[in-house]
């Protein structure tokens, strides 16, 4: 059970860890995926098509606290805007 705690936590971290890393490069928007497929800038409200942004995944573990894999994308915009999209699907 020990064991099991400490693997749950260093997974979970390292997502942490990894978004905490981008903000501090810079990439300080949270984005949203949208049901229609497009991204949401949850700090200025702009919506942008998948197809107008570049977006990088950086880092890919099991959430233990969602039960799912999730993935750390980056997410540049046209007009300067970058942010970071935490999802289960890969760009």
């Amino acid at each position: 059970m020990k064991n099991s705690i400490r693997i749950t936590n260093r997974l979970n971290v390292s997502i942490t860890k990894k978004v905490i890393e981008l903000q501090e490069q810079g990439y300080d928007c949270d984005f949203l995926l949208l049901a229609n497929g497009s991204l949401l800038c949850m700090q200025t409200n702009l919506k942008y098509p998948v197809s107008t942004v570049a977006i990088k995944q950086r880092e890919h573990g099991y959430d233990f606290f969602s039960h799912s894999y999730k993935n750390v994308h980056t997410i540049e915009t046209g007009n300067g805007e970058r942010g970071v999209l935490l999802t289960e699907k890969i760009f």
